[in-house]
């Protein structure tokens, strides 16, 4: 009897392995903890916004218009000017890669009305992709015309200008592969 008194319960490897982790840790702890009441508490600073308003003439009358298609969103400034078109500050030429089809859906608006000499456009774009993003600036250009002269609306809205249009990718289902295809059926 005396003998299994003597014996004493051999740790484990695993029980080894252990013990020096849960030391670290809280040593760990208390030292961030301890850095934790050393620094100071940061200010609560806001977001600044995703876009920032372009800098305009200040003594110009600036109209604004936003758009929308799919993803994009687009902000645009009209003002007096001689007809120079900025996109997220580059040419349209270098922002749209010189495709035609985009160039000519930004300046519909503007021929609709017959003003392509007498407004600058500034425009800041995010989101989507850059077709959707001409057709988001093209419905803005619409609505700051709008708002520079309301009887620029039955012109721009005849020709379908100001209306959005409400068509985004639709959601994924599971069990399929995209929104409706179905992944491929395989006989044996």
């Amino acid at each position: 009897m005396s003998e299994k008194k003597s014996v004493v319960k051999k740790k484990s490897p695993a029980a080894k392995k252990r013990a020096p982790r849960a030391k670290k840790a809280e040593e760990s702890v208390s030292f961030v903890e301890h850095k934790a009441a050393e620094a100071p508490k940061a200010e609560h600073k806001p977001h600044a916004p995703k876009t920032a308003k372009p800098k305009l003439l200040p003594q110009a009358p600036v109209f604004e218009g936003t758009g929308r298609r799919k993803t994009s969103v687009a902000h645009v400034y009209l003002y007096k000017g001689s007809g120079k078109i900025s996109v997220n500050s580059k040419t349209p030429e270098q922002y749209f890669c010189n495709r035609q089809v985009l160039l000519n859906m930004l300046a519909k608006p503007i021929k609709e009305i017959n003003v392509e000499n007498s407004f600058d456009i500034q425009a800041s774009v995010f989101g989507g992709g850059i077709p959707s993003q001409a057709d988001a600036i093209r419905m803005g250009i619409a609505r700051a015309l709008v708002a520079a002269d309301p009887k620029n609306r039955v012109q721009l809205r005849s020709s379908d200008l100001l209306r959005r249009d409400p068509r985004v990718k639709e959601r994924k289902k599971y069990g399929l592969k995209r929104a409706r295809r179905a992944f491929q059926y395989t006989k044996r």
